[in-house]
């Protein structure tokens, strides 16, 4: 099981290495999983993804490689839990509700894109297409 994923930490550190492999002075930068303390992503997937950027810098006029990870659900119901905690560190009382929020699909991302080469998998993502 463990060399089917990577971790996360090594994920950011796989992508940038990737960007910076043909030339270190290109800058790099990736958002979407800030809110992520810790997971394992499919490692077959993440060396694609490495490829695919080490792609872009093949161009010379590409000076700068952006990676945005985005819901494949742009629609979210979250679970948020408040907790209060007194001087000394014990949590006194913890409330839990919920929230629906609707974040930007990959269109959002892509309207100042001039070439999209859509390389997703056949599968649910083709239904919104």
């Amino acid at each position: 099981m463990k060399c089917m994923h990577t971790r996360l930490p090594d994920f950011y550190t796989k992508l940038e290495a990737a960007a910076k492999k043909r030339r270190p002075e290109t800058k790099y930068s990736i958002t979407g999983f800030e809110h992520v303390q810790t997971a394992k992503l499919a490692s077959l997937r993440c060396g694609r993804i490495e490829d695919e950027i080490y792609e872009l810098t093949e161009d010379e006029e590409i000076v700068e490689v952006q990676v945005r990870c985005v819901p494949f659900n742009p629609e979210i119901n979250a679970t948020v839990i408040s907790k209060g905690y007194t001087a000394d560190g014990r949590c006194k009382k913890a409330v839990i509700d919920n929230i629906y929020a609707s974040v930007p699909s990959e269109d959002y991302y892509l309207i100042d894109a001039e070439v999209i080469d859509d390389r997703r998998s056949a599968g649910p993502a083709q239904f919104n297409r």
